[in-house]
């Protein structure tokens, strides 16, 4: 969508507010929930889509049931011996797991088991539509299937909503313990991505507001309840790594440093140069993530 497209988008849910905060807010919200088309669209998606089939063959697919949605599991065994731990990989929005094959190698040659989730919307799994509780039931029916996770591993999106069902409270969610959580790149409270989207669409103070409303009757809980750093503050037995870029343009590198605000359990290394996309690839995120899950105290 065209910056045009964007500010005169935002300007109709402006307007809409005007006459109704709340079907303004409903608009706002859909619109945020709203995903891409799952095909790969630039010729660099394309390229990276296609290198990723020979080893995306060598998984077998597990359609899970959530309310909501079919999602994808992705099983891949690991490559050379087997140390019999199975980690949990969950990508951005807008991605998809073909994208997260680097990663996923690195860690089944260090003999994991990886599921690898397309989350709804997004990949293999069904639908349009994606907001944090279909997330959550996403890696909650991957515990239903297979089992007990040693690692949580998630990139932007992903790594925020696995902290959530790691760390969260039982009344918002059906919470699940890895012995390790990590994050890369991942925004840390509902409240500031909200607040970016806003930003992006020049919405107005009563569209805010109503966009603020509309999660709250979605979830039950105010958008201030979705905070990962309270949530991890709350269980300082539970290691996290917490791997950013301070040049990441799409998720601030203040939100790296609330996640360790959390408390001592959480573990902040900075991968500077590899921004938000490029980092979840690189060979030092890599390295640093396996050292971190191979760890047993």
């Amino acid at each position: 969508m065209s910056s045009y497209s964007v500010k005169a988008l935002g300007q109709l849910i402006n307007l809409a507010g005007v006459i109704s905060p709340r079907l303004s807010g409903d608009a706002a919200m859909w619109l945020f929930c709203r995903t891409s088309r799952p095909d790969p669209a630039t010729d660099k998606e394309k390229a990276l889509f296609a290198a990723a089939q020979p080893r995306m063959a060598e998984a077998r697919i597990e359609m899970l049931e959530t309310a909501r949605a079919r999602v994808a599991a992705h099983v891949f065994p690991p490559i050379g011996p087997a140390n019999g731990k199975r980690v949990l990989v969950a990508h951005g929005w807008g991605s998809r797991i073909d994208y997260l094959q680097a990663l996923i190698t690195g860690l089944r040659e260090a003999g994991f088991e990886a599921v690898g989730l397309d989350l709804p919307g997004h990949g293999r799994s069904s639908g349009r539509t994606l907001n944090v509780l279909m997330a959550m039931a996403a890696i909650n029916a991957a515990w239903d299937r297979f089992g007990d996770f040693h690692a949580m591993i998630g990139h932007s999106f992903g790594g925020y909503c696995a902290a959530m069902v790691a760390a969260g409270p039982a009344e918002l969610v059906r919470r699940r313990t890895p012995k390790r959580l990590v994050t890369i790149g991942s925004p840390v409270a509902a409240k500031d991505v909200f607040a970016g989207f806003s930003d992006t669409l020049g919405f107005s103070a009563r569209v805010r507001r109503g966009l603020d409303d509309s999660v709250a009757r979605l979830t039950g809980r105010p958008i201030q309840a979705f905070s990962a750093e309270t949530m991890l503050a709350a269980h300082p037995e539970l290691p996290v790594l917490v791997l950013h870029a301070e040049d990441d343009k799409e998720v601030p590198a203040a939100a790296a440093r609330s996640y360790a605000s959390a408390g001592a359990q959480v573990r902040l290394e900075w991968l500077n140069g590899w921004g938000h996309r490029r980092i979840v690839s690189s060979p030092e995120a890599i390295e640093r993530i396996k050292s971190f899950v191979a760890q047993t105290s």
